[in-house]
Parts: C-alpha cells; sequence; structure tokens
C-alpha cells in the first residue's frame, strides 16, 4: 500500500507544544519583538483566544504534516531529522520568500526573521519526529 504510514501522536502532540512555544519566545520581548514592532507598517491585530487557536492548529498541522513525511521517506534519528527539517524548509520557504519578494512591501528583515524561525521550528519539529522512532 503506497500511503501506509502511522501517526505518532505523543510526538506530533510535543513538537507542536515545542514549535508553538519557540513561536511565543521568538516574537517576545527577549528576541525579535521589539524589532518586529518597530519593522511593521501598520498596527498588530490584537492578540485574541481566536488568533491563538489559529495559530495553535496551523502549528499543529505543520507538525502531523511533519511526522507524515518523516516516517515516508524513514528518516530515524536526530542527523536526519535535522536534514529532513532543513530540506523542508528550503522547498517552502524559498517559494515563499520568492512570492514574498515581488509582491509583500515587508521589510527583508522580517521576511528573514519569520523565515528563520521557520527553518528552526522545521528543524526541530523533523528532528525530533526522527528521534521518536
Amino acid at each position: 500500500m503506497p500511503f501506509d504510514f502511522a501517526l505518532n501522536i505523543p510526538g506530533i502532540l510535543s513538537a507542536a507544544v515545542i514549535c508553538f512555544s519557540f513561536l511565543a519566545l521568538w516574537s517576545s520581548d527577549a528576541l525579535f519583538g521589539p524589532l518586529l514592532r518597530r519593522l511593521r507598517t501598520t498596527a498588530p491585530p490584537p492578540l485574541t483566544l481566536s488568533r491563538i487557536a489559529v495559530q495553535a492548529s496551523a502549528i499543529l498541522l505543520f507538525c502531523t504534516v511533519m511526522e507524515i513525511f518523516v516516517d515516508s521517506i524513514g528518516a530515524v534519528g536526530m542527523n536526519a531529522g535535522v536534514y529532513v527539517g532543513v530540506a523542508v524548509w528550503l522547498l517552502i520557504s524559498l517559494i515563499h520568500l520568492s512570492v514574498s519578494f515581488r509582491f509583500d512591501l515587508r521589510s527583508m528583515v522580517v521576511k528573514g526573521i519569520h523565515s528563520a524561525y521557520f527553518l528552526v521550528a522545521s528543524v526541530i519539529a523533523a528532528a525530533l519526529l526522527s528521534m521518536w522512532r
């Protein structure tokens, strides 16, 4: 069967919690929050429970897809997970940045900060999920 995979629910949830926590740290005053606020061209929308739930759901979906990808290529161990995370980041982020570069008016620094978070989240999720084998 070509699509035979098993979801590692504890691994997915753990990766999602770690990535979501890291996102909170990434955009806090301890890391890039002040710089992102200064470079914004518009006022940020208020932080609501629904916006947090949407972001958490997106991260959970990302970690689920990463689990399917890691499982389907058979990546086992931290090194393989790091390679998978970087490859996923390259495949997705480069496409996103190339479109964003042409049509998005935000600063390249803002785009770089967001892309760097996606790199870190991809590597964390893929490494954790591939080590959980």
